[in-house]
């Protein structure tokens, strides 16, 4: 304790406090960033999904239940709106083809361009484009035209990068101001808190404003929050020193192939080879692909019968999920005191594939609650394959690491919007919830690409951690087996 103290100084130099005072300050910017904006695009696209519903509704000359104030299970809920779920689902689809597939080069570019120029103008730059994207929603809805106008807002959203660019530059601030240990791991595990607050405001207000208040207001809403949030990303001050900048002079083809120096040599990796690398990536994408399209489809799935909830009945349900991730972020904290970030991951697999599996059987609001508390700790494999990444790559290289996990979840969002949304308006016929057992499927992958090698700790053999994971696996596999043979019975 005494040589501990030896080598602090006594009194903080001005430096010092000051560089306290700047990184405060960028937590604090952080946080109020990550919560206006998930509360801003969690609110607008509740209410394009919602809208759309209600829209092809009454195209198809029926009313849906979402502005009923009386709505029974099985009132204004009957099997004719099979087919408004069938285009709704389609065209969910569509918006995400033409928000995020101009968002691919942006999201490169701004994940490599950020370790050049910093991480303030991405921060500013999906702000921006978030609120014109609603506003145009906001016109949409005020003069109440067809939905296909949506898309103008998708294509505004698209070029300045989406929320996929925002968290590029909020991961790499992270990474300038952090530590290469579990710190790291941690402090990019509050974005998810901080993105489970908003959630959690959102999506409960959202339920009540466009029941008593139609979709109007709470565009405007999101409108007010996104203009606010770009205030607030005017004032962060920038976190990458001009000390650890990459040299301007650098041509387009040297900065873009930084992005993809990972796969190339584990020379270009701080720590790890690349072979490690790659798999943390394929674990991502496969974890990731489900949870692109689940609050979506948690709409349309919860439209239909046996549920038939109102717009108020399903933000309760999405505020309940938010408050799994604030939960979730405080349980990763006390396992980090147990547990290497490897079996966290395998853990929050397991976690995920019991909650996809038990609501793609429920019938029931205890049926959902049950799988609310299986999946606990489900989203934790996020952050916590994103902290091993970041610590296999040089503080330099931070931003082209994020672009690549952020490129590789924007294709994941377009990949689960062809393949899940598809896979919804095919399946609901027989059997409604059988798209979360292609979503458990997924999870399963991820956790069985996160076992070899330093996934499994020291003193344990490689052989035996894996066979009780994959148990553990086979078994989850069964239990759903026999969960849809009873339910087709």
């Amino acid at each position: 304790m005494d040589s501990i103290n030896e080598k602090t100084p006594l009194i903080p130099t001005t430096e010092d406090v000051s560089r306290k005072s700047r990184t405060r300050r960028v937590h604090y910017c952080l946080c109020f960033i990550t919560i206006l904006h998930y509360v801003t695009t969690i609110i607008g696209s509740l209410v394009m999904s919602e809208y759309t519903f209600q829209y092809i509704s009454d195209q198809e000359g029926e009313s849906s239940q979402l502005n009923s104030r009386h709505a029974s299970s099985g009132e204004n809920c009957s099997s004719h709106q099979n087919e408004a779920q069938h285009k709704s689902a389609q065209w969910n689809a569509y918006y995400e083809y033409v928000e995020y597939v101009p968002a691919l080069l942006v999201v490169i570019f701004g994940g490599v361009m950020s370790d050049y120029y910093g991480r303030k103008l991405f921060i500013v730059l999906p702000v921006f484009g978030t609120f014109l994207q609603y506003f145009a929603t906001l016109v949409v809805l005020q003069y109440n035209l067809h939905i296909k106008y949506f898309f103008v807002g998708c294509v505004i959203a698209g070029i300045t990068g989406t929320h996929y660019t925002l968290n590029v530059a909020l991961c790499g601030t992270i990474a300038d101001v952090s530590n290469y240990d579990n710190s790291r791991t941690f402090k990019i595990a509050l974005l998810h808190l901080y993105a489970g607050l908003g959630s959690v405001v959102s999506q409960l207000s959202t339920g009540y404003m466009i029941k008593y208040l139609g979709f109007t207001m709470p565009c405007l809403v999101a409108v007010a929050f996104a203009f606010l949030n770009l205030l607030v990303g005017l004032y962060i001050p920038e976190t990458l020193e001009k000390s650890k900048q990459k040299p301007s002079k650098d041509s387009f083809y040297q900065k873009l192939g930084r992005f993809f120096a990972f796969y190339t040599s584990s020379s270009n990796l701080r720590d790890g080879k690349v072979w490690q690398f790659v798999l943390c990536l394929l674990a991502l994408f496969v974890i990731i692909s489900p949870y692109t399209t689940k609050s979506s489809m948690d709409i349309l799935y919860f439209l239909g019968q046996p549920f038939c909830f109102t717009s108020e009945e399903i933000g309760w349900y999405n505020s309940l999920n938010g408050l799994t991730i604030i939960v979730s972020v405080f349980l990763l904290k006390l396992l980090h005191f147990c547990l290497n970030d490897e079996i966290i991951a395998i853990l929050s697999c397991l976690s995920g594939i019991a909650c996809f599996c038990v609501e793609g059987l429920a019938s029931g609001w205890w049926m959902l609650g049950v799988a609310i508390g299986c999946g606990m700790i489900a989203l934790n494999s996020l952050p916590v394959i994103k902290g091993i990444m970041s610590r296999l790559v040089n503080e330099t290289e931070q931003g082209a690491l994020f672009a690549n996990v952020y490129v590789l979840e924007t294709l994941c969002r377009l990949f689960g919007s062809t393949i899940f949304f598809n896979i919804y308006a095919e399946t609901q016929y027989f059997m409604r919830g059988f798209v979360y057992f292609v979503y458990a499927g997924f999870i399963a992958m991820g956790g069985i690409s996160m076992m070899p090698n330093r996934v499994v700790p020291s003193n344990i053999r490689t052989e035996t951690g894996m066979s009780i994971v994959s148990s553990a696996l086979l078994v989850a596999i069964d239990w759903v087996i026999e969960g849809i043979h009873q339910r087709s019975e």
